[in-house]
C-alpha cells in the first residue's frame, strides 16, 4: 500500500511539472500585418522575440511582463501594474515683475534652472513687466530669479515644483538704484 501510494505521488508530481514547465501561447487577435499572443512562461521566466519586438519575463508571469512597443503600438501585460511614472507632457510658466506701486518693469532679465532642463533659460519682460517660459517639463522643480540693473528685489528667486501651468508667478521690486 505505501507502494502504491508513492507510485501515485510521484506520478501527480511528474505530471504537474509537465504542465508547469510548458510554455503556452494562444492567439487573441490578428489583423494586417500584427498578431497579439497571450504566452504565459512558467519554468523560470524567459524571453519572446518576433520581427521587431522582444519581451522578457519572470516565473509565472505573462510573456508581456514588460513594456513592448514598435511603431505606432505599445502594450504592457503581466501580473503587475505599472507604477505611474512623471508625465512627459509640457507646461507653460509666465508671470509680471512689478515696482512696488503695481506698475510693471521692463528688460528684467527672468532667469529659469531646474533639474530636467540642461541650461539655464532666460527670458526679457515685455514693456509691461511680462514674462514667459514654454516646453517646460512637468513633475520638476524649478528655480525663477530676476536681476535688475535699476531695480532691486528682497525675494531675487522663487523656487516652484510645477504639475501644471503657472500663470500668476510675481515679482516685485522694493527698491530703485
Amino acid at each position: 500500500m505505501y507502494k502504491t501510494a508513492k507510485i501515485k505521488e510521484s506520478f501527480a508530481i511528474a505530471a504537474m511539472l509537465t504542465i508547469i514547465c510548458w510554455n503556452v501561447n494562444a492567439q487573441i487577435a490578428t489583423g494586417g500585418t500584427y498578431a497579439l499572443e497571450q504566452s504565459v512562461i512558467a519554468n523560470g521566466g524567459g524571453n519572446s522575440t518576433a520581427g521587431n519586438y522582444a519581451v522578457e519575463s519572470t516565473a509565472g508571469q505573462s510573456a508581456a511582463g514588460t513594456n513592448g512597443s514598435g511603431g505606432m503600438y505599445s502594450l504592457r501585460g503581466g501580473f503587475w501594474n505599472p507604477l505611474p511614472g512623471p508625465t512627459a507632457a509640457n507646461v507653460t510658466i509666465s508671470g509680471r515683475v512689478l515696482r512696488n506701486d503695481g506698475i510693471g518693469i521692463r528688460n528684467v532679465r527672468v532667469t529659469i534652472t531646474g533639474n530636467s532642463l540642461t541650461s539655464p533659460r532666460t527670458a526679457l519682460t515685455s514693456s509691461f513687466g511680462h514674462f514667459t517660459f514654454d516646453e517646460i517639463e512637468a513633475g520638476q522643480s524649478y528655480v525663477i530669479s530676476v536681476t535688475s540693473k535699476r531695480y532691486g528685489f528682497a525675494q531675487p528667486g522663487q523656487i516652484i515644483s510645477v504639475t501644471d501651468n503657472v500663470t500668476d508667478l510675481l515679482f516685485t521690486s522694493t527698491w530703485q538704484n
